[in-house]
């Protein structure tokens, strides 16, 4: 009798434990809470314009002193934004994403070997990247208020597109080499 209550309980314990479904892949943040703009100057010969890369991160994902991602959440990346050489940060207007620098265009993103470049989007799991998503055909809008800088993009990847919002100051870096 004993065995045979055993034998009930471990079948109805097996028959109420809920079965583990797969993890729902975190949401893509739309607002953008801190940003970096990144001036390189004139870091291709061939091309007659500076570059600029925008860094920019969602609330829950930080940089740490070493520049390493610590939190979850969005990460958006442009690493190379065209500019006239007389600039050295965005203006104002339309920015697109273009495979042939010229102003106000940016490149589209790439997967070299596991290694995103141009404009992509990461999402980040307690510091570890969980997703990568590639933007392509895309366009950002910018827009000045004193010191405030007012970004609207509309990125597009293979399967779906992403509008992203920040407004507020971004801090700026001066990566040109020597």
């Amino acid at each position: 009798m004993k065995k045979s209550l055993l034998y009930i309980a471990l079948i109805l314990l097996a028959a109420c434990s809920s079965k583990s479904e797969p993890a729902k892949p975190d949401t893509i943040a739309t607002e953008m809470t801190y940003g970096k703009l990144i001036y390189y100057g004139q870091y291709y010969d061939s091309i007659k314009c500076h570059v600029l890369a925008l860094d920019l991160y969602s609330d829950g994902l930080t940089l740490d002193t070493t520049n390493h991602m610590v939190g979850s959440g969005t990460n958006l990346y442009l690493s190379d934004i065209f500019i006239p050489l007389t600039d050295t940060t965005l203006a104002d207007g339309v920015y697109k994403c273009s495979k042939t620098p010229e102003i106000k265009t940016f490149y589209p993103g790439t997967d070299f070997e596991g290694t995103p470049t141009g404009a992509y989007i990461l999402q980040v799991r307690e510091a570890k990247v969980a997703k990568i998503i590639i933007c392509t055909d895309s366009t950002f809008v910018v827009n000045h208020n004193g010191e405030n800088t007012d970004l609207l993009f509309h990125l597009k990847s293979e399967n779906e597109s992403y509008d992203i919002h920040f407004k507020g100051v971004l801090d700026y870096e001066d990566r040109r080499h020597p």
